[in-house]
C-alpha cells in the first residue's frame, strides 16, 4: 500500500515554501536545520498541526511550532531539543482522550546554528484543572500560579486559552495566550480607550496613546479573529511586550489569493507595510499557498486521497516598549488522508 510517511509529507510542504527561490529569501540559512530538527517532533494518531514561522522584515530564518493531537501510550520524541519531555508526553497522552479539545505542541527556534531545548506549549482552554498538573509533570509548580492569576485578572471578552515555556532560554517569562472574542475586538477598534481600560485593569503598563491607536487601527481591519499574548515574570508582574496574531480567516487554500488581491488580507498586508513592519516578504508567503489531494491507494468504489496544503493563517504584530517590532508569518502546512466516493460513470 503506498502511503507518505509524517517526515515526507512535512518535506514535501516544506520544499513547497522554498520553491521558486522564496527559501533563501523567507528562511535564510536556518531552512535546512528546521526540517531535519521538525521530522522527530512529527508524532502522533494524526499529522500535527505544524506553523512555519518567519519574520517579514530583518534577517530571515524559520521556526516551526508542531501542536500534537492525540498520542499513543509511551510515545517518545527522539530528538535532543526534546530531552525531558517524557513524562509530560505521558500525562498528555492519558488525558488527551477525555479534553479533545487541548494541545500539546513544541516550538523549535532553528536561527541558530546550535540546537537548543524546544519551547513547550500547552492549551488547556478553560480546562484550568489541568495546568496545575502540567506545571508539575514538567517540574515547574511554581510556574502554575502566574497562569491562574492573569487567568482571575483577565476581563470580559479577554479569556486566556494557552501558553508556552521556552526551555532554551534561561530565565524567559511565561509566555500567556488567548482569543479576544468578537465583540470585545469589535469593541476596542471602535474606541481605544477599551484597550486602556483592559491593561490597567490587569497590570499591563507598556502602553502608550500611539500604541493604543495602533491596536484600534489592527483590530479593525483584521478579518478574522484576534490572539493576544503577554509575558509573566516570576514575580508576577508582566514584561514590555504585547502582541496580536492577525488572524486572516481564510478557511481554504483557494480563497487565499483573492484575500490577499483585494480582499481582508491585502489590507491588513498594506496596513502593515504602512506601518514599516513588512516588506515584499509577505507576497513571498502568500505565493507558497498549496493544495494537492495525492491517491494513495482504491478500496472498493473509495479512492483513498492524501492531501497536503499549505497557507497563511496570520501575521504577528508585536509592540516591546510600546515600540512595533518587525511582523512575522505563519503559515500551516497540514497532511491528512481523504475518502472520495468514486462514480459510477
Amino acid at each position: 500500500m503506498l502511503a507518505l510517511s509524517y517526515e515526507l509529507s512535512f518535506e514535501v510542504l516544506c520544499l513547497q515554501a522554498a520553491d521558486q527561490g522564496r527559501g533563501k529569501v523567507l528562511f535564510g540559512d536556518s531552512y535546512h536545520r528546521a526540517v531535519q530538527e521538525t521530522k522527530p517532533f512529527l508524532v502522533g494518531k494524526e499529522f500535527p498541526s505544524v506553523y512555519l514561522e518567519f519574520p517579514l522584515q530583518g534577517d530571515p530564518f524559520l521556526d516551526v511550532t508542531a501542536l500534537l493531537k492525540e498520542l499513543e501510550p509511551n510515545t517518545r520524541i527522539h530528538s535532543p531539543a526534546a530531552k525531558g519531555t517524557g513524562p509530560v508526553l505521558d500525562w498528555y497522552a492519558g488525558i488527551r482522550e477525555k479534553f479533545d479539545d487541548i494541545s500539546l505542541g513544541f516550538e523549535l527556534d532553528t536561527k541558530k546554528e546550535q540546537q537548543t531545548a524546544a519551547a513547550v506549549h500547552f492549551q488547556p482552554r478553560r480546562h484550568t484543572e489541568l495546568v496545575r498538573p502540567f506545571f508539575d509533570v514538567v517540574g515547574e509548580p511554581e510556574r502554575a500560579g502566574l497562569y491562574l492569576d492573569l487567568d482571575q485578572r483577565m476581563p470580559s471578552g479577554w479569556p486566556l486559552s494557552f501558553f508556552g515555556m521556552f526551555r532554551g532560554r534561561p530565565e524567559s517569562p511565561l509566555r500567556v495566550c488567548g482569543y479576544m472574542d468578537r465583540d470585545f475586538q469589535e469593541a476596542c477598534a471602535n474606541d481605544s480607550e477599551k484597550a486602556r481600560k483592559a491593561f490597567d485593569e490587569i497590570g499591563f503598563t507598556s502602553y502608550d496613546d500611539t500604541m493604543l491607536s495602533q491596536i484600534s487601527e489592527l483590530l479593525g481591519t483584521v478579518p478574522g479573529n484576534a490572539d493576544f499574548q503577554f509575558d509573566v515574570y516570576d514575580d508576577g508582574t508582566l514584561g514590555p511586550t504585547f502582541a496580536i496574531d492577525a488572524q486572516f480567516g481564510i478557511e481554504q487554500p483557494e480563497k487565499v489569493l483573492a484575500s490577499f488581491t483585494d480582499g481582508p488580507g491585502a489590507r491588513v498586508a498594506r496596513l502593515l507595510q504602512e506601518w514599516g513592519i513588512a516588506d515584499d516578504r509577505l507576497r513571498l508567503g502568500v505565493q507558497s499557498t498549496f493544495a494537492r489531494a495525492l491517491p494513495m491507494e482504491r478500496e472498493g468504489d473509495t479512492l483513498k486521497l492524501h492531501t497536503l496544503t499549505l497557507m497563511p493563517q496570520w501575521a504577528k504584530v508585536r509592540w516591546i516598549n510600546t515600540q512595533l517590532q518587525p511582523a512575522k508569518l505563519y503559515c500551516l502546512a497540514n497532511a491528512s488522508p481523504l475518502d472520495r466516493k468514486l462514480s459510477n460513470d
